[in-house]
């Protein structure tokens, strides 16, 4: 006891304990950073992205609710760090080497690329990561203990949903033309004299379409869908095709093309087919519902969980 060399080593063994207790442990994992501040300038730069990109003033609503999806991409980038995202993401590691490779001037391995990449922070402020990292962990958060739905939950949610399955009713129809174009001004007129002398001699649709000019789109349509006639002649041929009786010319209808008189033949009515038919269907928008559902549930919890400044 009395040697100098065995008073150097229990000194050196009461540092090293009084070290371990007084300071954590480096393999103790830090608590998360759950306090989200943003900047003015940040809010600034989200404003003038969103005013550029759509052409309007950002009201204070619209502030708010940029801030607002700020701060939720935040919490979920934190998360998918914390999650463990970022490694071994092919896509994540690939964004790396290209940015590192275009800011540096010498050749390096893929493996030494990645790793000055993050030593310089490349990862963290480059969008199309953030971007990634977001998607992901929106998609790992709504299909967290996700199952087959069984066959009460199907059967369940196509009732409710019944119409949600209806096929769209189609149309089947004749149209006389008066183009903008060769008419000018006169196309409602001369659609309006039309139709006065369709209401005093019956025509068959064949020779009805011979009072006006010929279509582009062709005088007869059959089994079409609403946004198929919209796609075609405009909404509010469309919008007239849904609503006027079978069998009526209608009044001049004004497209962007001209005048319309519309006979409707036929029109089928909506219709969901049997569960047994659309079965995939059904469970597949099942699925997404309940996705939407745990996904919202989760949001609320890291709205909880986080802490968001805002000048």
């Amino acid at each position: 006891m009395k040697s100098p060399i065995v008073h150097f080593a229990l000194l050196g063994l009461v540092l090293f304990v009084g070290a371990r207790w007084l300071l954590p442990s480096e393999r103790t994992e830090r608590a998360p950073d759950t306090r989200i501040v943003i900047s003015e300038s940040q809010v600034a730069a989200l404003v003038s992205r969103y005013e550029a990109t759509s052409g309007m003033v950002a009201t204070d609503d619209v502030r708010a609710g940029l801030t607002r999806r700020f701060a939720e991409e935040e919490m979920l980038c934190r998360e998918a760090h914390r999650w463990g995202l970022t490694e071994n993401n092919q896509a994540i590691d690939l964004r790396l080497r290209q940015k590192m490779a275009f800011v540096s001037d010498e050749e390096h391995s893929d493996e030494e690329l990645e790793r000055q990449a993050r030593a310089l922070g490349l990862d963290s402020d480059d969008a199309v990561i953030r971007s990634m990292l977001v998607h992901n962990m929106r998609l790992l958060l709504s299909t967290k203990g996700e199952q087959e739905p069984t066959d009460a939950e199907v059967q369940a949610y196509y009732e409710r949903e019944y119409s949600r399955f209806a096929r769209p009713a189609r149309i089947t129809g004749w149209h006389v033309f008066f183009s903008k174009d060769l008419r000018q001004l006169s196309a409602m007129a001369a659609a309006r004299a039309a139709k006065a002398e369709l209401d005093a001699e019956a025509l068959r649709p064949e020779q009805a379409v011979e009072l006006g000019d010929v279509s582009p789109s062709g005088a007869h349509f059959k089994g079409q869908l609403a946004r198929q006639l919209a796609s075609r002649f405009g909404e509010e041929f469309a919008r007239v095709a849904e609503s006027l009786p079978e069998g009526n010319w209608s009044d001049p209808v004004e497209t962007p093309f001209g005048a319309h008189l519309l006979l409707v033949q036929e029109r089928t009515q909506p219709q969901t087919p049997p569960l047994s038919k659309i079965r995939a269907r059904v469970a597949a928008a099942y699925r997404s519902s309940q996705r939407q559902k745990r996904l919202a549930t989760a949001m609320e919890d890291l709205r909880a969980r986080y802490e968001v400044v805002v000048p």
